[in-house]
């Protein structure tokens, strides 16, 4: 598959795998599931409200729109409201690591989580989504119709990693600041430093260059750096560092 390029609020892009179909069908699972238990939840509490109270039992058999406001309109919405108010991820979707995006990396608009959306209802619940499944198949870029339609695809933004690809490391009990400014940044910030930094696997040495010396100029000007006295693969190390002794003591 091919993949998709998203740009970090540092302004640095990374690339992205689309979904794999296995993972999108398990957060589709998860959120069927989210939808039943609330079904449930709500009939349960219908049925313990009708039981004390007969006057309810008796106006919701009446007024059945109040079952459909409470009971089918938060579920049919279910998805488009979770990704519109959630960047992209639904609850199942969170539990994988799995996000909507645009095809460029952006952040889609709500007219595009609509658009997806609006498909969804045809080739997911009415068909079961078969329709979908196939579709993700053969496109290249793990879309399914609405994703085609709105110009946006589900990627893969958790990985596997060790503590050593994470933001903090071992360090030594003597260990000497060299950066005391670093403590104006935020975990984010050193998570896109560590994810720059381990790309080398993934991109050609040329290009990987480009990012870490793009990375290192912006760093170096929000911790107020005037002149590196390293390489920048080096000086962003030594940014880490510096930030998990100063956060960890």
């Amino acid at each position: 598959m091919n993949q998709i390029g998203v740009e970090t609020t540092q302004h640095v892009k990374l690339n992205y795998n689309p979904a794999p179909v296995g993972d999108r069908i398990i957060a589709f699972m998860i959120d069927a599931i989210t939808l039943l238990a609330f079904q449930l939840l709500v009939q349960f509490a219908f049925g313990i409200i009708g039981e004390f109270n007969d006057d309810f039992s008796s106006y919701t058999e009446q007024n059945q729109w109040v079952i459909i406001l409470i009971y089918v309109i938060p579920a049919f919405f279910y998805h488009l409201t979770f990704e519109v108010m959630w960047n992209g991820k639904s609850f199942g979707k969170w539990l994988l690591g799995l996000q909507v995006v645009m095809i460029d990396g952006t952040n889609p608009s709500l007219g595009n989580y609509i658009i997806r959306w609006m498909f969804r209802i045809v080739e997911i619940t009415f068909t079961t989504g078969m329709v979908a499944f196939i579709t993700i198949l053969v496109n290249g870029k793990g879309q399914r119709l609405g994703d085609i339609a709105a110009k946006t695809c589900v990627i893969k933004t958790r990985k596997k990693v060790k503590l050593t690809d994470t933001i903090y490391s071992e360090l030594n009990e003597n260990y000497d600041v060299m950066y005391p400014s670093v403590c104006e940044l935020n975990d984010e910030q050193i998570r896109t430093i560590k994810e720059v930094l381990v790309s080398k696997k993934t991109y050609e040495n040329a290009t990987w260059f480009v990012m870490v010396q793009r990375t290192a100029n912006i760093i170096q000007m929000k911790i107020g750096v005037q002149k590196l006295e390293s390489n920048a693969d080096d000086f962003l190390e030594q940014v880490i560092k510096d930030y998990n002794h100063i956060h960890s003591s």
